[in-house]
C-alpha cells in the first residue's frame, strides 16, 4: 500500500497535468463546444478512477481491480503524449472508453457500502487528507454534474439521478463544513479517527456510486439513469444526515471530545468562515426536523451573519458556543424522533440537555462575544458632536419606523434623555465623554439593526438593558467627579511631588552652536534684551518641538553682548512635571551662585528670597520649556521691575502661554527652515568644520530639502550621516529610507504635543491624517468636515463653525498647525500641517481606530482587509475604478474619502449610485477627486458630500437627502445644473458648486432658512436670482454672476445676514442703477460691473474689504468724501475705468491695505495716503510709470512721519 500512503501526502496518484494541457487546447479551438468535448468524458473518468485507488487506503472494496485500474494510468498517459493533431483524439477516447467501461463493469458488480476495515497510518497529516479528500470529491461531482454527452448534447447525469446528486453534493458540502470546523482542534484520537474515517468512507461512497452506475456512452437509453443510482443516493443521504442514531453519535462524541479538550487554530486565514460554514450546516440541520425550532434558528443565523465579521481574538471565544449549538442541534433529532427504537446504553451516550436553559447560556455568549466584536470597531477618541448627530437620527428613526422599533421604543426613548441630559452638562469629561459616545453608536447600531431585522429580539434585549444601567452607571461617576473637582484641583496644586526631573520628558537641546538660520532672529532678539524700554519686558520664544526654541535661547543667554549686560543670570527648565519649589530653588541658586540654600526653606520664603536679590539687580532669568500658564503665574511675583531693564527669556510650544507671559515685546513665532539653511546646518553637524565632498552636495541637498524644515528633524538626519559612509550610493539610501528614520525619532516629541491637547482638540487633529502631504486645506472645507463628521459639539450660543474656527486657531496656537494664508480681513483662510505631524496623525488614528488610510498602487488595490478591521473612517489613496471591491466591507464606514492615487489626473467610477448604496450609515462622502456619473440616492444620513461631475452636467438626486448640510460639487467645465429637489435639503448650509450653478425655478420654492453659503451661483437674469434670494433668507457668504439686467435691480438687501458678496456682470450686462446692499455686508467683491457710482458702497456701514475688479462708473473721476468707507480696512482696485482719483482728508480713516493692479488710466496716488497713519502697506502691480512715482513718494513721507509698520511692495 506503499503508492495508497503516497496517495494520503500528494492526493493524486497520477499527474493529470498532460490531459489537462490537451483539454485547454482543445478548448481554444473549439470555444462554445468546451462541455461536449470526449476529451472532458476521458478527464472525468481517470479523476474518479483516481479516487477509486484512494478508497483502498481504509477500505478492501473491490481489491481485484486495483491492479487493472493502476495499469490505466500510464496507458492512457503515454497515448495522450503521443496525439500531435487534435483529430487523433477520437480514436485514443474510443480505446480508452472502452477499457474504462470495462473496469467499471467489474467495480460495478464487486462494489457495496465500504467499511473502513485499515487504519490510517499515524505519520499522515489525516485533517488535511480528509479535507483534500472531500474537496476533490465535491469538486469531481460538480464538474459531472455540467458535463454533456459527447454525443447527444443532453447532460451525462439525466433526469431524476441528476436532482438526487444536487443534493448528495449539498449535503457533502455541509460535511465538509463540519470536517473544516473539526480540522486541527480535537485532541481526543478515538472520536477524531471515527469521525474522519466516517467522512472518507460518505465521500468515498458518494464519488463511487456517482461514477459506476453511469450509463454506457455508447447506449441510446441515456434519459433515465439506473434505479440502483437513485436508491443508493438515497441510502447515502441517511448517512450523512444526524437521523440515524450510529451516525448522530459520531458526530455528537466528536463535539464533546472538542468541548473536553481542545485547541483552537485562530491562526487559520479563513478561519472565520470555517466556523461560519459549521453554522451553516446547524442551521441545515435545524431545517430537516419535522418541528420547527423558531428560536434555534434566529439565534444561529444571528451567529453566521456575525461571525464574518469577528476579530480572530473573538472568533477564539465563540468556539466553545458553536460546539454547544453543535450539541444542541443533534440533540434535537433525537428528541423528535419517537418512533426510533434505542437501546437503554446507546441513549445514555447522547447528551440528554435542558433546551430552554442551554440556549439561553449560547445566547448569552454569543450576544456578549458580538457585542464585545462591535465596541472593538468603535473609535478609541471621538467628538462630542457625534452625540448630537446621533440624537437627532434617534428622533427621526422613532418618528419614521415607530411600528418596527414598537418594542425597544420606550428603552431607546429612556436612553436619549440621559443623552440630552449628559450633552448640557458636561462640557469637558474627558474619558467619561468617550464612554458615553460608545454608548451612543452602540443604541444607533441597534435601532437600525432593530428596522433592518439584523439582530433577534432576544439579543435586543439584552444588550439595550446593558445599556441603559452602563449609561446610568457613567452619568452617576460623572457628577461624582464634577462635585470633588474643586478639591480635587486644590490638592492637585499643592502636594509636592517628586522632583521635577524624575518625569521630565528627555528633550532634544544639542543644536549646533553656530545657530545656523537663526542670525536674523538672534540680531533681532538680542536688541529687545538690551535695548529697548527701561521696565521689565519678557521675551518669549514660541514654536513646536524640534525647531530649536531652546538652543536659540541658550545661544542669546550665553551671548557675550548679553552677559555684559546683566548684573546676574539664571535658568531653570519647567517642563511638564514640576513644583513650584523645585523651579525657585533652581533660579535662587543660579542667582547666588555660592550660596547655600536649604531645600527645607517654605515656598513662601524661597519667593520672597528670590524677589530681595533680584530687585537690586539687572536680571536676565531664562524659564524654559513651560507648558501652562499657571507655571508662569508661580514665578511671576518673584519677578520684580525695578526699572533697570530687566529680562525675562520664556520659551513654550503654546502660542497662549507667550501671550499671557508678555509685558511689552511681542512673542516671537519660530519658522520652518529654507531648504539652504537646513542643507546648511546638516553640512555643520555632518562635517564640523571640513568641506563637503562635491560628490555628496546634490544628494545632501536632497536630504535637507526632505526634512520639511524642522531643525530637529535635519540634526536627527545628520546623526544617521555621521556614521554612513561618505559615498553617494551611501547617502542616495539614506534618501530613500529618510521617512522612516524620521518617524521614529520624532514621534515622541509629537506625542507629547498631542498629549496635552484638551478632549475635544484631540479627534480635530488627528483628523488631519485624512488630508495629503504638502496639501493646503482651505479652513472652510476642514471646519464643514469636522462638523459633519461630529468633532465639534452643538453649542447653545455659538454657531457650530465658528466654533470650529476657535478649535482651529488653538492647534494652531499650539503650534501643531501652520497658518499658509491670509485673508484680506485678516482671517485664516487655508492652513497646512507638516509631514511629520501628518505621519502622526495617520498612525494615532490607526491606533486609535478612528481613522485608517490606505494608499494603493495606480489603483491596483485589492481589499484585503476583514470587514471588522475596518474602522468608521476610512481614507483611500487610489483609483476609483477600483472601489467596487470595497463595497462588501465597508457597509459600516461612517466617513469616505477617495483621495488622488498615484496616477495624473482624476479618476472615474461608474455606476457611482449603485456602487455607495452599500454604504448605508455614510455622514461623510468625499469625492473630491473622482468624477461619477451619478449620485448616491438611499444615503439618508449625508451630512457632507464633495463629487466632480461631468462637464454641463444636471444632477439628478434623491430627496431623502434631508440630513445634508454641506454639498460640494466640482464640474469638469460648463455649468452644474441643481434639480428641484435641491429644495426639499433643508438643513443645508454650504452649498458649493464650481464653476457654475443653475438653479431649477418654479413658484414653489421650499425655504433653505440653514443656508449660510453659496458658490458659485449662475443667473440668466436678476429675476430669477431674486426668487432664489426670497428662499435663502440667511445667507451670509454668496459668489453669484448674473447674465443680464431685465429691469429687476439685484435685490441683495433682501439678505439681510449677508457678509461676503462676490458679485460679477456677465458680457453683455447692461448699466445697474441700484444694487441696494444690506447693512450687514462686510467683504464686497464686484467684478465685471458697471454702475453709475459708488456712492452707495461708500456709506455701507460695516465694509472692511472692498475689491473692484474691471469696474466700470460714468465718471471719470472717483470721488471719496469725509465720512465714507468708515471702516474699510482693505481696497483694490484692478483695472477701473475712472482716470482720476481724488479723496478727502477724512477718508478711509481705518484703511490698512490698498492693492493696485493694473491701472493703465490712473496716473497717481491720492497723496492723502502718504500722512495715514494707519496704513501698513501699498502693493503695485502692472501700472504706469508715474503711479509707481508717486507710491514711492509716499514711502518717503511715511518714512518721515516715522510709520515702521508701512511696506511698499512694486511688482512690474
Amino acid at each position: 500500500m506503499s503508492s495508497s500512503y503516497e496517495y494520503l501526502s500528494t492526493g493524486r496518484f497520477y499527474d493529470l497535468s498532460h490531459l489537462e494541457k490537451l483539454r485547454q487546447k482543445w478548448e481554444l479551438d473549439n470555444p462554445g463546444i468546451y462541455n461536449w468535448s470526449q476529451i472532458n468524458v476521458i478527464y472525468m473518468n481517470l479523476k474518479f478512477l483516481d479516487m477509486f485507488l484512494s478508497l483502498q487506503c481504509f477500505t478492501t472494496v473491490c481489491c481485484g481491480v486495483t491492479q487493472k485500474v493502476l495499469a490505466v494510468f500510464p496507458y492512457a498517459e503515454s497515448e495522450i503524449k503521443r496525439i500531435v493533431y487534435l483529430s487523433e483524439v477520437e480514436s485514443m477516447f474510443d480505446k480508452l472508453e472502452e477499457q474504462i467501461w470495462e473496469i467499471k463493469l467489474e467495480i460495478r458488480d464487486e462494489y457495496s457500502f465500504p467499511e473502513a476495515s485499515q487504519p490510517l497510518p499515524s505519520n499522515v497529516a489525516i485533517p488535511e487528507f480528509v479535507k483534500r479528500f472531500i474537496d476533490n470529491v465535491v469538486m469531481n461531482l460538480c464538474d459531472l454534474l455540467v458535463i454533456r454527452h459527447p454525443f447527444y448534447g443532453s447532460w451525462l447525469v439525466p433526469g431524476s439521478s441528476r436532482q438526487q446528486m444536487e443534493e448528495v453534493v449539498k449535503e457533502l458540502k455541509l460535511l465538509r463544513n463540519f470536517v473544516y470546523f473539526i480540522s486541527d482542534r480535537c485532541t481526543d484520537p478515538q472520536s477524531q479517527h471515527t469521525f474522519f474515517t466516517h467522512v472518507l468512507v460518505v465521500a468515498g461512497h458518494a464519488a463511487m456510486i456517482s461514477w459506476v452506475n453511469l450509463p454506457n456512452l455508447k447506449s441510446k437509453d441515456i434519459k433515465v439513469a439506473s434505479a440502483k443510482m437513485n436508491a443508493s443516493f438515497s441510502d447515502l443521504q441517511m448517512k450523512i444526515q444526524p437521523i440515524q442514531l450510529c451516525v448522530r453519535k459520531i458526530y455528537i462524541d466528536v463535539l464533546q471530545a472538542l468541548e473536553s479538550g481542545w485547541h483552537p487554530n485562530i491562526q487559520a486565514e479563513d478561519v472565520a468562515a470555517y466556523k461560519a460554514g459549521f453554522v451553516e450546516t446547524l442551521v441545515h440541520c435545524l431545517e430537516e426536523l419535522p418541528i420547527t425550532f423558531k428560536d434555534h434558528m434566529a439565534m444561529l443565523n444571528y451567529l453566521k451573519a456575525n461571525l464574518i465579521n469577528l476579530p480572530r481574538e473573538a472568533l477564539k471565544d465563540l468556539d466553545a458556543a458553536i460546539i454547544d449549538a453543535g450539541l444542541l442541534v443533534y440533540s434535537l433529532y433525537g428528541s423528535v424522533e419517537e418512533k426510533e427504537e434505542m437501546v437503554v446504553v446507546e441513549l445514555n451516550q447522547v447528551p440528554v440537555l435542558d433546551l430552554s436553559s442551554d440556549i439561553q447560556g449560547i445566547q448569552a455568549l454569543i450576544y456578549l462575544i458580538t457585542r464585545k466584536s462591535f465596541q472593538s470597531q468603535l473609535p478609541k477618541i471621538e467628538g462630542l458632536g457625534s452625540i448630537d448627530i446621533i440624537l437627532d437620527q434617534l428622533k427621526e428613526l422613532l418618528s419614521l419606523y415607530s411600528d418596527s422599533l414598537s418594542s425597544i421604543k420606550s428603552k431607546v426613548r429612556t436612553i436619549q434623555q440621559q443623552l440630552e441630559h449628559f450633552q448640557k452638562k458636561h462640557e469637558e469629561v474627558g474619558s467619561f465623554g468617550m464612554q458615553m459616545i460608545s454608548k451612543a453608536y452602540e443604541v444607533d447600531h441597534l435601532v437600525i439593526g432593530c428596522i433592518n431585522k439584523d439582530i433577534p429580539e432576544w439579543c435586543l434585549v439584552l444588550w439595550i438593558g446593558d445599556i441603559i444601567e452602563e449609561i446610568t452607571l457613567i452619568v452617576r461617576e460623572t457628577a461624582e467627579i464634577r462635585e470633588n473637582k474643586v478639591s480635587d484641583l486644590v490638592l492637585h496644586n499643592t502636594t509636592d511631588v517628586a522632583t521635577p526631573h524624575t518625569s521630565q520628558f528627555d528633550r532634544v537641546t544639542s543644536m549646533s552652536e553656530e545657530m545656523v538660520g537663526f542670525d536674523e532672529v538672534v540680531n533681532k532678539l538680542r536688541r529687545q534684551l538690551i535695548g529697548g524700554l527701561s521696565g521689565l519686558d519678557v521675551i518669549s520664544i514660541v514654536g513646536m518641538p524640534g525647531l530649536g526654541k531652546t538652543t536659540l535661547a541658550n545661544k542669546l543667554f550665553f551671548d557675550q553682548l548679553v552677559v555684559s549686560h546683566f548684573d546676574v543670570r539664571a535658568q531653570c527648565c519647567v517642563s511638564q512635571v514640576y513644583t513650584r519649589k523645585d523651579l525657585l530653588l533652581t533660579i535662587l541658586r543660579g542667582v547666588e551662585k555660592d550660596a547655600v540654600i536649604s531645600d527645607n526653606l517654605p515656598e513662601s520664603d524661597l519667593a520672597d528670597k528670590l524677589r530681595k536679590l533680584l530687585f537690586v539687580q539687572r536680571y536676565l532669568i531664562l524659564v524654559d520649556d513651560v507648558w501652562e500658564k499657571i507655571a508662569w503665574d508661580y514665578l511671576k511675583p518673584s519677578f520684580c521691575d525695578a526699572k533697570n531693564r530687566s529680562r525675562i527669556i520664556l520659551t513654550t510650544r503654546l502660542g497662549d502661554v507667550a501671550s499671557h507671559a508678555k509685558l511689552v515685546s511681542k512673542p516671537h513665532f519660530l519658522r520652518f527652515f529654507t531648504p539652504e539653511e537646513s542643507w546648511m546646518l546638516l553640512k555643520n553637524k555632518v562635517f564640523n568644520t571640513r568641506s563637503c565632498p562635491l560628490v555628496l552636495e546634490d544628494v545632501g541637498q536632497k536630504i535637507a530639502k526632505k526634512c520639511g524644515g524642522l531643525p530637529l528633524s535635519v540634526v536627527l538626519v545628520a546623526g544617521i550621516l555621521e556614521t554612513t559612509e561618505k559615498e553617494k550610493h551611501s547617502w542616495e539610501q539614506v534618501a530613500i529610507n529618510l521617512g522612516s528614520h524620521l518617524q521614529v525619532k520624532s514621534d515622541d516629541i509629537i506625542n507629547l504635543s498631542y498629549q496635552d491637547l484638551p478632549f475635544h482638540l484631540k479627534p480635530c487633529f488627528l483628523y488631519f491624517g485624512v488630508f495629503s502631504e504638502d496639501e493646503e486645506i482651505q479652513v472652510s472645507k476642514l471646519t464643514w468636515l469636522w462638523i459633519a463628521e461630529g468633532l465639534v459639539k452643538t453649542h447653545k450660543e455659538k454657531l457650530s463653525e465658528d466654533l470650529a474656527e476657535y478649535y482651529l486657531k488653538n492647534l494652531i496656537g499650539k503650534n501643531l498647525v501652520m497658518v499658509s494664508k491670509i485673508s484680506s480681513d485678516g482671517k485664516i483662510k487655508a492652513c497646512r500641517i507638516h509631514d511629520l505631524l501628518l505621519d502622526f496623525c495617520k498612525q494615532k488614528a490607526k491606533v486609535e481606530n478612528f481613522l485608517q488610510c490606505i494608499k494603493g498602487d495606480n489603483g491596483n488595490m485589492n481589499p484585503s482587509y476583514q470587514k471588522h478591521s475596518i474602522p468608521r473612517r476610512l481614507c483611500l489613496h487610489f483609483q476609483g475604478d477600483n472601489l467596487s471591491k470595497w463595497s462588501s466591507i465597508c457597509s459600516d464606514v461612517q466617513s469616505f474619502h477617495l483621495m488622488r492615487g498615484k496616477r495624473i489626473g482624476l479618476s472615474s467610477i461608474a455606476h457611482a449610485s449603485h456602487t455607495f448604496n452599500s454604504f448605508k450609515f455614510l455622514w461623510v462622502l468625499n469625492l473630491e477627486f473622482t468624477v461619477i456619473d451619478s449620485f448616491p440616492e438611499a444615503l439618508t444620513c449625508l451630512r457632507y458630500v464633495a463629487v466632480r461631475v461631468a462637464e454641463d452636467s444636471s444632477l439628478s438626486f434623491s430627496a431623502n437627502l434631508v440630513n445634508l448640510e454641506t454639498l460640494i460639487v466640482k464640474g469638469l467645465g460648463g455649468r452644474v445644473t441643481l434639480p428641484l429637489t435641491l429644495w426639499k435639503m433643508v438643513k443645508l448650509r454650504h452649498l458649493h458648486i464650481y464653476n457654475h450653478v443653475v438653479f431649477n425655478i418654479n413658484n414653489s420654492l421650499q425655504k433653505l432658512d440653514d443656508l449660510r453659503t453659496l458658490s458659485s451661483a449662475w443667473f440668466s437674469c436678476t429675476e430669477d436670482m431674486n426668487k432664489v434670494f426670497e428662499n435663502i433668507p440667511n445667507l451670509q457668504k454668496l459668489r453669484c454672476e448674473v447674465s443680464k439686467f431685465d429691469g429687476y435691480d439685484p435685490a441683495f438687501s433682501n439678505l439681510t445676514k449677508l457678509e461676503i458678496l462676490k458679485f460679477s456682470w456677465g458680457r453683455g450686462a447692461v448699466w445697474a442703477y441700484e444694487l441696494n446692499f444690506p447693512p450687514s455686508l462686510k467683504k464686497l467683491t464686484l467684478s465685471n460691473c458697471r454702475i453709475f457710482s459708488l456712492e452707495e458702497i461708500a456709506t455701507i456701514p460695516r465694509l472692511v474689504v472692498l475689491k473692484l475688479l474691471h469696474i466700470t462708473i460714468r465718471s471719470k473721476v472717483w470721488k471719496v468724501t469725509d465720512e465714507q468707507f468708515l471702516h474699510l480696512k482693505f481696497l483694490k482696485l484692478q483695472d477701473p475705468s475712472f482716470s482720476e482719483w481724488n479723496i478727502s482728508d477724512d477718508a478711509f480713516p481705518c484703511l490698512e491695505h490698498l492693492v493696485l493692479r493694473r491701472l493703465q488710466h490712473l496716473q497717481k496716488i491720492p497723496y492723502r495716503f502718504a500722512d495715514m497713519l494707519t496704513l501698513k502697506s501699498i502693493e503695485v502691480m502692472a501700472c504706469t510709470q508715474s503711479l509707481v512715482e508717486s507710491a514711492e513718494d509716499i514711502r518717503e513721507t511715511q518714512e518721515e512721519i516715522q510709520n515702521s509698520k508701512f511696506k511698499l511692495f512694486i511688482q512690474k
